[in-house]
């Protein structure tokens, strides 16, 4: 009996069974996104803990400092990562010169941007009117000395298969960080201490990530320690990756921006509170996720063989435009369906009780913003799927995908925004930043089913079986948000029948449910063979179980 399990994890169809001992490409994907959301918990904590003490101790006005230094440093950030670590993520062989390159690269466009702050912090304070910000500024800028070298190596750790090494860090810098501000805030240097956290914590992870991956490296040995690293491509490469960062936070931050200019600080605000409310469910799924994929990924795309009619010149080119092995699809496929499933359900029941909630925990006064939560759910759920997408297309190295992917959303964006400034609509601005993202995921699928990245077929079914559980999970969340207020709902008479209903004949379709064949092809999940075996037990055949 063929085994079906190649050396890159391709999923198995089903009919197959698993070696006895092996250990499924998944089992590290798993874990690591588990180590990265327990420390997305952590982070939330801690930082809920230093803003309950900071929000006593530091003035309204000094915050408006901090966030007014904030904006630039953010923007600069951009520019001082270069696309470095994003560049080490997909590398197909991470060894001691790739890795030296980019820390060299990383530490010169850290100089530029320290020196570009540090010379206009005194401008940017009188453009603000706020002479505090100068001293934050010139403080925070302290941190583009450590942080390029600390995202990449971060990255490597990741790249590495590392991940737990890589979430340690990274939270044990912020704790730092936290600890140091908190400090110097009590010691009276108020508020440089704010501008402190950041620096704190990014000096942390340069060095233990900076050691960390050192030690992990691979020993220099065979064909890849005499291959030169080119740094023309590499800057071409992860300045490409850059601007592409960088635009996709411009088209996200687009309705923002229009409404605090053009509609008003009030809409601001209520669309602010909006996006805040959905926005820290869509970063940690879409970080959590795509910090693990990109190099698992990355890793299968590297074992699957090279296409025999047009061998590449390094291992990290590859035919932008050629069509993927059955390995690279099949692994692309599982993992956008598990990013689907993993958006679409959660983001589908905060819809149902995301208005509720945000009136609640705002109070009075917040109608406006809590309308706008189901459209701005919506869009992040699409949001999270889409930046999984392009963390594929990133590996596969196609910049023209990318780039025609980017170029939809911004164009629908931006339309959208046309038209709701029109309208004078808060509710259509956010439809326009959901249509942004669906266009740009139409984009992503049209490119893909012609450059046969993935599973196109397997994949848009999922797409639509996950989007109609996440239907009923927003319809249960109504339910519920109702039931909560006290005001009568005929939904809520449904509610105890459809409970049944799913225990009685969800268990034996559960394995229609693309996320759950994707587990259990993936060895996450015992799958019930679709035979027997009659007579004794053969040698080497076994149900896949979770390592």
């Amino acid at each position: 009996m063929s085994t079906g399990g190649d050396p890159a994890g391709g999923a198995r169809t089903g009919k197959e069974a698993a070696i006895p001992g092996e250990r499924p490409h998944s089992h590290p994907v798993v874990t690591g996104t588990l180590w990265n959301y327990a420390a997305a918990v952590v982070a939330a904590i801690l930082q809920l803990g230093y803003t309950a003490y900071t929000g006593r101790t530091v003035s309204a006005a000094a915050f408006g400092a901090l966030a007014s230094a904030l904006s630039i440093t953010q923007l600069l950030g951009y520019f001082a990562n270069a696309g470095l670590a994003t560049t080490v993520l997909c590398s197909r062989e991470l060894t001691r010169g790739l890795l030296v390159a980019t820390v060299r690269l990383g530490l010169l466009s850290g100089l530029l941007c320290f020196a570009v702050v540090e010379a206009t912090a005194p401008l940017w304070a009188e453009l603000w009117n706020a002479p505090e910000t100068t001293g934050l500024l010139r403080v925070l800028g302290l941190q583009f000395l450590f942080l390029p070298v600390g995202a990449v190596s971060a990255a490597g750790l990741r790249r590495l298969q590392a991940q737990r090494a890589a979430v340690l860090v990274e939270t044990g810098a912020l704790a730092a960080g936290l600890l140091a501000g908190t400090l110097i805030l009590a010691a009276g240097w108020n508020p440089l201490g704010l501008a402190v956290t950041s620096v704190t914590t990014q000096l942390g992870i340069a060095v233990l990530a900076g050691v960390l991956v050192t030690r992990r490296l691979p020993p220099a040995s065979g064909g890849s320690a005499e291959r030169p690293v080119r740094y023309r491509e590499l800057v071409g490469s992860s300045g490409f990756l850059a601007g592409h960062q960088l635009a996709q936070y411009t088209t996200n931050t687009v309705p923002l921006w229009a409404a605090g200019t053009i509609l008003g600080p009030v809409a601001a605000g209520y669309y602010s509170r909006a996006t805040l409310f959905t926005g820290l469910l869509l970063t940690t799924l879409a970080a959590g996720l795509t910090r693990v994929t990109t190099p698992a990924l990355t890793k299968v795309r590297a074992q699957a063989p090279e296409p025999a009619t047009a061998p590449s010149p390094s291992p990290d080119a590859r035919p932008p435009e050629g069509r993927e092995e059955p390995a690279v699809r099949s692994a692309a496929t599982d993992i956008l369906l598990a990013a689907s499933a993993l958006s679409f359900l959660p983001f589908g029941f905060l819809a149902g009780t995301g208005p509720g909630a945000l009136q609640l925990l705002l109070g009075p006064g917040w109608s406006e913003a809590a309308r706008l939560v189901p459209p701005l759910c919506v869009f992040s759920a699409v949001a999270v799927v889409y930046a999984v997408g392009l963390s594929v297309d990133t590996v596969c190295g196609s910049h023209r995908r990318m780039t025609a992917a980017q170029a939809a959303a911004a164009v629908a964006t931006l339309a959208g925004a046309v038209v709701a400034i029109a309208g004078d609509s808060l509710a259509t601005l956010a439809l326009a930043a959901l249509a942004g993202q669906v266009s740009g995921l139409v984009v992503q699928m049209w490119k893909w089913r012609r450059g046969g990245v993935v599973e196109a077929r397997r994949l848009l079914s999922g797409y639509a079986v996950h989007a109609a559980l996440g239907l009923a999970a927003y319809a249960a969340g109504v339910a519920l948000s109702r039931m909560a207020d006290g005001r009568p709902s005929p939904a809520v008479i449904l509610v105890p029948p459809a409970v049944g209903l799913v225990v009685v004949f969800c268990r034996p379709l559960r394995t229609r449910l693309p996320l759950y064949r994707v587990a259990a092809g993936r060895g996450l999940l015992p799958l019930r063979l679709p035979f027997r075996v009659r007579g004794p037990r053969r040698r080497g055949i076994t149900r896949p179980q979770a390592q």
